[in-house]
């Protein structure tokens, strides 16, 4: 009951604190209501699935939360938030246990592995230029260069409610997410009308005192400067 109790608070917390702000009447994707053909334009990334203990709950709990934003519009000036998407993972919504990091270790939760979803419309996104408005990293890093699934620095953790994955369309046309899911890869697509220009992200990293910092940063459009996204800590 006081577990239940602290959640409801956090949720309330969290949710007075968008109202505050203003990204409440700019929250969520929207239904679509044009033909494939309107969507001329794509660009997509695939990051592969790899074997674990928790595999099969994390394929299954990345199929229901997939269902929630397959197919849904992201409108210019619009917030997208994975939790305003999802809502609260439980499991009476059909989700199991897979595998989390929580203060730099490894255990089980129910809805484990949504972080490679976070993960990958955060990559994308980062790439597109769009405007992050919240996002986490996780507490360590437990892989290699040759087993993690993103660069080190691009991933996003997700917590409900306190962590939130929230990115702001900053183009002048809508956007159409789409993602596959198959038992080795997750793809994660864009579409538009207009054409979408990815830009280079390049890595800073060094390690001190048993932790590892990693530095984001987004190649301009115009000239070879670049713009610092994200400074990270990572527990080795």
């Amino acid at each position: 009951m006081l577990s239940y109790l602290k959640l409801k608070v956090k949720v309330a917390k969290r949710w007075f604190g968008v109202i505050l702000t203003g990204d409440y009447f700019r929250l969520g994707l929207k239904q679509t209501k044009k033909s494939i053909g309107d969507w001329q334009e794509e660009t997509s990334i695939t990051l592969p699935i790899f074997d674990s203990p928790l595999k099969e709950g994390k394929l299954h709990n990345l199929r229901i939360a997939i269902q929630k934003i397959n197919g849904r519009i992201l409108y210019p000036g619009k917030i997208f938030s994975f939790w305003s998407e999802l809502g609260e993972p439980n499991h009476r919504k059909g989700y199991k246990e897979g595998r989390v990091i929580r203060n730099g270790l490894v255990s089980s939760e129910i809805a484990g592995g949504l972080c490679q979803l976070s993960g990958i419309i955060y990559y994308l996104s980062l790439e597109l230029g769009l405007r992050i408005l919240e996002r986490f990293p996780h507490s360590r890093d437990l892989y290699t260069e040759e087993t993690r699934f993103t660069p080190l620095g691009t991933d996003a953790s997700v917590v409900y409610p306190t962590k939130d994955l929230r990115i702001q369309n900053t183009l002048s046309y809508p956007l159409l997410f789409h993602l596959d899911l198959t038992e080795s890869n997750l793809t994660f697509r864009i579409r538009a009308a207009f054409p979408l220009k990815r830009r280079k992200l390049y890595f800073q990293q060094t390690k001190k005192n048993g932790f590892s910092n990693v530095k984001v940063f987004l190649g301009s459009e115009e000239d070879d400067s670049s713009l610092l996204c994200s400074s990270d800590d990572y527990l080795l």
